[in-house]
């Protein structure tokens, strides 16, 4: 990341926004000793950093493990924790961010998501969970392109969710992964933000649409382009780096170096 900062120059800040997972919170003590610990994971990536800032989610979500942040039934975090994380994202940025109650609040109930996929459990099945996100109130128009930065075609940031399978709900954040979206919207204060990401930045992009004025969203594992002349291209001023830990220090780390220099 301190190769990207330092190639953008300082038009461009750049911040990277390593989410830790359920684990970090939920995990039984019994059950301690099979995973590293997560936070210090990412204070060693943290120590590493130049002029790259740094984003605390950790520390953000802490204070609402009561609450519906990550799934009982998936490995994602839920839209109310990427919600807190981009609270804390839109702070180190300086930027505006829209309270919760100037949202749609829309709601699936029966959700099950990855980890029945994965396991087919029927503990799991018999047990499902709301799926609840929050759509904004602002206006915004969403483009699609190829994850060449071609082809594109108007479309929603959230999917109508009603034909989806109950264990895609995540889905509902652009479709997934493998495309480049632009949204634009009427925040009019000249802040354009590009997002490389995992698919826990999904779900951060619908709260940051009070925050930026254009939003590119390029998932780092399907993205075809050299990251710094696309950055460029767009008029970049924020690049956030959004994943979670075993994203930022497992196998999709490689991304990060050959999408900067291909």
């Amino acid at each position: 990341l301190n190769a990207y900062q330092q190639d953008l120059g300082s038009d461009v800040q750049v911040y990277s926004l390593v989410a830790p997972t359920a684990v970090s919170y939920y995990l039984p003590e019994e059950y301690a000793n099979y995973t590293a610990s997560e936070t210090e994971n990412i204070d060693n990536i943290n120590s590493y950093l130049n002029s790259v800032k740094p984003v605390d989610a950790y520390n953000a979500l802490k204070p609402h493990t009561a609450e519906a942040i990550y799934a009982r039934t998936d490995h994602h975090w839920l839209p109310l924790g990427a919600y807190y994380a981009a609270e804390a994202f839109a702070k180190v940025a300086d930027v505006p961010f829209a309270s919760l109650s100037d949202y749609d609040t829309a709601t699936k109930k029966d959700y099950v998501g990855s980890m029945y996929t994965y396991t087919e459990s029927a503990v799991l099945l018999d047990n499902p969970e709301e799926f609840t996100y929050y759509i904004p109130k602002n206006k915004y128009k969403t483009t699609y392109y190829s994850t060449s930065f071609t082809d594109p075609t108007e479309g929603d940031l959230l999917m109508n969710l009603d034909g989806y399978d109950n264990s895609m709900y995540y889905l509902v954040f652009m479709g997934g992964d493998d495309k480049i979206t632009h949204v634009e919207t009427d925040c009019k204060n000249g802040r354009t933000l590009v997002i490389f990401k995992d698919s826990y930045g999904n779900a951060l992009v619908p709260c940051l649409t009070s925050s930026f004025e254009n939003i590119y969203v390029c998932d780092m594992r399907y993205f075809e382009l050299n990251a710094i002349d696309f950055c460029k291209q767009v008029g970049c001023t924020d690049l956030l780096f959004a994943m979670n830990t075993f994203s930022a220090t497992g196998g999709n780390e490689s991304y990060l170096e050959s999408n900067r220099v291909q």
